[in-house]
């Protein structure tokens, strides 16, 4: 751990995850518009706003004298931890800052499956999920617009927290 609850990661000398501080939003919102098309990337409003929502995880991924690399997102939802939103910046990414992003949100919520859409022609992010243990779960057409359909991704993470099926 570093100062202030603050992670580390091995993989990724110098890497520290902490919680968003509001000093982080412009930096924040910078990444969102370099990692998604317009319309999909959030701006600082509503990035202010899940700053301080109740009960969601958010979180930023610093590297030494760089400004923020990377963010997650997410919340609790049925029992799950969904993950809302992942980003990291073009010039910081292929180098573990998602999976450090990702493992620091699933530890923050450690309890119930994850899960998480992302678009269908986005297959950097789901190689990145595949390799962190994610499995596709279903599909939902026109979810990002028309023709831009988006995959659903589950990690299951405990049988206590699956539901149980009666025949």
């Amino acid at each position: 751990m570093a100062a202030g609850g603050a992670t580390t990661s091995d993989a990724v000398p110098g890497l520290v995850i902490d919680r968003v501080a509001w000093s982080d939003l412009r930096d924040v919102a910078r990444v969102q518009r370099s990692s998604f098309r317009p319309g999909l990337a959030y701006g600082l409003a509503a990035l202010g706003l899940l700053r301080v929502f109740p009960g969601v995880v958010f979180m930023v991924a610093r590297l030494p004298g760089r400004p923020v690399a990377g963010c997650v997102i997410g919340d609790r939802h049925r029992g799950n931890l969904r993950i809302i939103n992942l980003a990291v910046a073009p010039e910081a990414r292929r180098q573990g800052i998602g999976s450090a992003l990702l493992r620091a949100a699933e530890a923050a919520i450690p309890t119930g499956d994850v899960v998480l859409i992302t678009e269908e022609a986005n297959t950097g992010a789901q190689a990145l999920y595949l390799r962190e243990g994610y499995a596709r779960s279903g599909f939902a057409r026109d979810y990002y617009g028309s023709g831009r359909h988006g995959i659903w991704m589950k990690k299951a993470r405990s049988e206590a927290a699956r539901p149980t099926i009666r025949v």
